[in-house]
């Protein structure tokens, strides 16, 4: 009778599935652990400070040339407000890096996927949450820049014809570009693991492999064309700037995105945490 009663009083010990685990609720559990560390504030909020003063920058920049130079005597154009994005991007991947290379290096990696059993789920999540914030940060930075570029012009008497579609295209392409580079370092530090060897090889990347070309080919130049900066960077670019176009150009970095993120997934199922 008493056997009956123990077990009747014994707790139910109830497994959880991988497939009870949402992608939304990893997402919202990525989301808090990429907001608790400083280290992502400060990257992101440097990332942020480097575009609007980018922006504001150059127009100041321009209204104060040196006129007496050929190469200074040109027009303003709206382009010039986001013309460091392709290159401030990298900040974005490297933070990225750190995202997932930080796990890896506390041993917390272990956890993650003890919680969240669906790997492709906890890489997804990562890319979703570093794609999200740097899409704002482009946004918002572009978008404060043309709101005072037109003012700080207009104070030296310049100004440029900028129409709405163009307008769409540079904001919401300053978010787009950064997000797809951002992916790019989620996948190579899923791929590497080590945070300094991933910083590097992100750095290699985006700008040193797409200068070799041109020091052993003499088609150099259109090759470079089709690295992950050089493409995306069309997109904010002036029209015409290259045959690729703007959106073919960001076709072309969205490749490059998804090919390393591929990899990194299938690199994430198959090596041990």
């Amino acid at each position: 009778m008493s056997t009956t009663t123990d077990m009747a009083a014994a707790p139910v010990v109830r497994r959880i599935s991988a497939g009870e685990v949402s992608l939304v609720g990893t997402i919202v559990s990525e989301w808090v652990k990429f907001r608790g560390l400083a280290s992502n504030h400060v990257l992101a909020g440097f990332a942020f400070l480097l575009l609007t003063a980018n922006g504001i920058a150059m127009p100041w920049a321009y209204v104060f040339r040196d006129r007496g130079s050929p190469q200074a005597d040109y027009d303003a154009y709206p382009e010039m407000i986001i013309d460091k994005t392709g290159y401030v991007g990298i900040v974005l991947a490297v933070l990225a890096v750190l995202t997932i290379t930080n796990e890896y290096r506390s041993g917390q990696i272990g956890t993650t996927l003890l919680a969240v059993p669906r790997r492709t789920a906890v890489l997804v999540a990562k890319a979703s949450i570093i794609a999200g914030v740097s899409f704002l940060i482009g946004v918002v930075s572009s978008a404060v820049g043309f709101a005072l570029a037109p003012i700080i012009l207009a104070g030296g008497g310049y100004g440029y014809v900028l129409e709405t579609p163009d307008l769409a295209r540079l904001v919401v392409g300053s978010g787009l570009y950064l997000a797809a580079i951002s992916i790019i370092g989620i996948a190579l530090g899923t791929i590497i693991r080590n945070v300094v060897a991933a910083v590097l090889a992100t750095i290699v990347l985006l700008l040193v492999v797409p200068v070799i070309p041109q020091m052993f080919s003499e088609y150099g130049t259109e090759i470079t064309r089709f690295f992950p900066i050089q493409a995306g960077s069309l997109l904010l670019a002036p029209t015409g700037t290259d045959p690729m176009g703007p959106w073919t150009g960001y076709a072309v970095l969205l490749i490059w995105t998804l090919a390393s993120f591929v990899v990194a997934a299938i690199t994430f199922l198959r090596r041990d945490a």
